[in-house]
């Protein structure tokens, strides 16, 4: 059993992002390494970080975690080599390879050449052959086509369907030499499982950004980029009428938050612009937030849920910049069991579509408005989590 260090302390003013960078820098935890979250009152935070986790720990910590999201029991008999393995020397490739220099082969992406360096086109070849296929990254499809450039060292993995695979191999067989065509592709004719792509019979949120299965009853906003979302679902959902009735008759919400998570919600109050020096400021001005305070599409609905960027810049897999302070004040259904788009401990798969991004850890930090009495679960991915 892998230990874990915890600390407990209560945070004021500006502390929280000195805090947060001297754990960086004193514990040098990486991203991959970061564990899964703590739900705590907001009175007090508790952080949790494993030392010394594997990389093959961390992917089935992911695995599950996103079981546990999802309400199925998880699987990591499937977990695959570590990196190590999947970045090896330059033997010889087996005949399941066909390459060839001054090649570019296309294809649909599979995993980005900018966040997977490999030292040879060999290790390139078998970084294809030991990519492990998930339901979210292009429906599960496999990488049976690399393309390495022998400068930069970006191997880029792609699937290509039967017919332009058989053309590729074709093409591979007999090459017409392109001195000016730095690239160097290979296809990988072998085969490897997927067990995500068995869709559980029975779960709950969302498994990839489309396929979902919540029990709220207008759904999650976010599976087609919020561009269909009926606000009149959201006025009349029961979790609206609670709150309402909560805030007529005066009542303390209880507050709870999560450093290292991003949570879902319809935006009541616009995060960009909304400065707040601190979460608790963020956690105050959901408190404060009444409908109709401010205009928009959702001004009609409460605050319940709020989201705050720590850092510098915050990663979003979405079209806008967000700085330090950005405090978004937000509603979802059920925020007892919220819907998460990032959090420590993510996806493996998310992990590797913004490695880059997310150099720094997950930079937001989240929390909810509940109801008295009201326990916190362990929440739900939502179609973000996907994107």
């Amino acid at each position: 059993m892998r230990r874990a260090r915890v600390r407990a302390c209560v945070l004021t003013g500006g502390a929280l992002a000195a805090l947060l960078a001297l754990e960086r820098s004193l514990l040098a935890v990486d991203l991959h390494h970061r564990d899964r979250r703590t739900l705590v009152p907001s009175t007090t935070l508790v952080y949790h970080h494993q030392a010394h986790a594997s990389s093959r720990d961390t992917e089935a910590d992911a695995h599950a975690m996103r079981a546990a999201l999802v309400g199925v029991e998880p699987d990591t008999a499937h977990l695959g080599a570590s990196s190590e393995a999947r970045t090896s020397s330059s033997e010889p490739l087996d005949s399941s390879f066909e390459h060839a220099n001054h090649t570019e082969l296309w294809g649909d992406l599979i995993e980005s050449g900018e966040q997977n360096l490999q030292p040879s086109l060999e290790a390139c070849a078998r970084s294809c052959s030991s990519y492990e296929p998930v339901l979210d990254v292009a429906d599960g499809r496999q990488c049976n086509t690399f393309v390495w450039h022998p400068h930069k060292q970006q191997c880029w993995l792609k699937h290509q369907k039967p017919d332009g695979l058989a053309a590729s191999r074709r093409r591979l067989a007999s090459p017409r030499a392109d001195a000016k065509a730095a690239w160097s592709s290979g296809v990988w004719l072998g085969s490897r499982p997927c067990p995500s792509c068995v869709v559980p019979t029975r779960y709950s949120g969302c498994i990839t950004k489309t396929p979902c299965n919540p029990t709220r009853e207008c759904g999650s906003p976010a599976i087609d980029g919020y561009s269909h979302v009926e606000t009149k679902c959201f006025r009349g959902s029961r979790t609206n009428r609670v709150y309402a009735e909560l805030l007529a008759r005066g009542a303390e919400l209880e507050a709870f938050s999560e450093i290292g998570a991003d949570y879902d919600g319809l935006g009541v109050q616009w995060g960009i612009g909304n400065y707040k020096s601190t979460w608790q400021a963020c956690e105050a001005a959901c408190r404060a937030h009444r409908p109709k305070k401010v205009a928009g599409p959702f001004s009609s609905l409460p605050c319940n849920t709020w989201t705050w960027c720590s850092q510098k810049k915050c990663f979003e897999p979405d079209a806008h910049s967000h700085s330090f302070g950005d405090c978004w004040l937000k509603f979802q259904e059920l925020p007892e069991e919220p819907e998460v788009n990032m959090r420590d401990g993510m996806l493996s798969s998310y992990l590797r579509r913004h490695q880059r991004e997310l150099a720094n850890g997950m930079p937001w930090v989240s929390g909810v408005l509940l109801p008295p009495g009201t326990r916190l679960g362990k929440g739900t991915w939502g179609p973000r989590a996907y994107w």
